[in-house]
C-alpha cells in the first residue's frame, strides 16, 4: 500500500478536537530505529550477531503545510507551551489505510521559516516526535 498525498488527510486530535489540515505539502517520517549485525573484530564467522539501535530516541514526524490559520496556530502555540499530547493522522480517503502517531509532542514552535515572494513563504512545518507511530492496511 502506497500513500498519495492527493488522496489523504491529514490532522491532529488535540485535548479532544480535530483539526484538519487543509493544505499539505507533504509529510516525511525519520525512524531512527534499525537492526544491524555485529561480530568480532577477528572475523571468526560469516553470521554475526543481531543487535538493534536507535530505540531511546523518538521517529520525527515532519508535516509541512501551506497557510497556518490563526486558530491552529493559537491551538499549537499553547501545546508547545505546555507540552501537551496529540494524535497526528494521516488517513487514505479511498480506504482507510492510516499512519497514526499517538501521544506525540511538537518538538518545535511552529514558524513560518521562510518570507520572500513566492508561494514556499506560506509554508509551516509542524515537526512532532512520538514514540507509537502505527501503519494500518485496509485492502
Amino acid at each position: 500500500m502506497i500513500f498519495k498525498i492527493y488522496n489523504s488527510d491529514f490532522g491532529i486530535l488535540l485535548t479532544g478536537v480535530k483539526y484538519a489540515f487543509t493544505h499539505v505539502q507533504n509529510m516525511t517520517i525519520e525512524d531512527p530505529e534499525n537492526t544491524k549485525l555485529v561480530r568480532g573484530a577477528n572475523g571468526g564467522d560469516k553470521v554475526g550477531l543481531v543487535y538493534k539501535e536507535g530505540l531511546k530516541e523518538p521517529k520525527k514526524i515532519t508535516v509541512t503545510i501551506i497557510g497556518l490559520s490563526l486558530e491552529l496556530k493559537a491551538a499549537l502555540d499553547t501545546a508547545y507551551a505546555n507540552k501537551s499530547r496529540m494524535d497526528v493522522w494521516c488517513i487514505d480517503r479511498s480506504d482507510g489505510s492510516s499512519k497514526t502517531a499517538k501521544n506525540s509532542i511538537l518538538s518545535t514552535q511552529p514558524q513560518q521559516l521562510t518570507i520572500d515572494e513566492n508561494s514556499d513563504s506560506m509554508n509551516v512545518a509542524l515537526i512532532f516526535e512520538s514514540y507509537d507511530l502505527s501503519e494500518v492496511h485496509k485492502s
